[in-house]
């Protein structure tokens, strides 16, 4: 938890990449989304107030709503999943997505209406699967030539909204229990002096540097979370 707070603090990024797998393998896959969900929420507010003035509704709403639409798909194969296919999913999903931002590929493709709802689409499903909404649409809007601060923007806005999205189709599952919440609310003091440590130690360094930490933390997470090493890990 300390380490997933600290890696988005300096890097913006990375938290429902580690905790992800590292819950799901603690926790089960459905509580480690939950408890994603009520630690990330809450810190985030004072800068999703000040995105507000900044968003660009042309970009973010058709984003939004694509996600809105697939999410119960998401949610419902990770209501119905066996728990070692969904931590398999989770993983390899990571892997993937970390492999794609190491590489710095940039998207050089169409931006109609149609791909901001497909991309949207694509988030919505990973985020009501994995916990990880992030990557297409980080992928999507980086190419974007407006700016880093819109970039920045319309990502705390977005995210806002699938929490938001989220949440409700979580309780709507039967997937949100006291349980869950409970482990969110007692992980998000952690999370948050973790949080502000790691924005501290931002400018320490290059920016591209600390995304390579990050990322390099990510791929780790996720490789020594994959399933097939559980009896190592039993024998240690």
């Amino acid at each position: 938890m300390a380490v997933a707070g600290i890696v988005r603090g300096f890097s913006g990024f990375g938290t429902g990449m580690i905790i992800g797998p590292v819950g799901a393998m603690t926790f089960g896959p459905q509580a480690a989304i939950v408890i994603l969900l009520v630690i990330d929420s809450l810190p985030m507010l004072p800068l999703i107030l000040s995105a507000l003035k900044k968003v660009s509704l042309r970009e973010l709403l058709p984003v939004a709503a694509g996600y809105g639409l697939i999410l119960p798909l998401g949610i419902w194969f990770l209501k119905t999943g066996d728990t070692v296919t969904l931590r398999w999913f989770m993983s390899l999903v990571i892997l993937v997505a970390a492999a794609i931002l190491w590489s710095g590929w940039v998207y050089r493709g169409p931006r109609n209406l149609a791909v901001r709802i497909g991309v949207g689409g694509i988030s919505g499903f990973l985020g009501g699967a994995a916990g990880v909404s992030g990557p297409p649409v980080i992928l999507y809007w980086m190419a974007l030539s407006t700016g880093a601060g819109l970039v920045r923007a319309n990502l705390l806005v977005y995210f806002a909204l699938a929490q938001v999205l989220s949440g409700t189709g979580l309780v709507v599952a039967g997937i949100v229990n006291r349980e869950s919440l409970m482990l969110g609310l007692v992980c998000a003091p952690l999370y948050l002096v973790a949080l502000l440590v790691g924005a501290r130690l931002f400018g320490l360094a290059s920016e591209s540097t600390y995304k390579r930490v990050a990322l390099l933390i990510v791929i780790a997470a996720a490789i020594m979370t994959l399933p097939v090493l559980d009896g190592l890990r039993g024998q240690a």
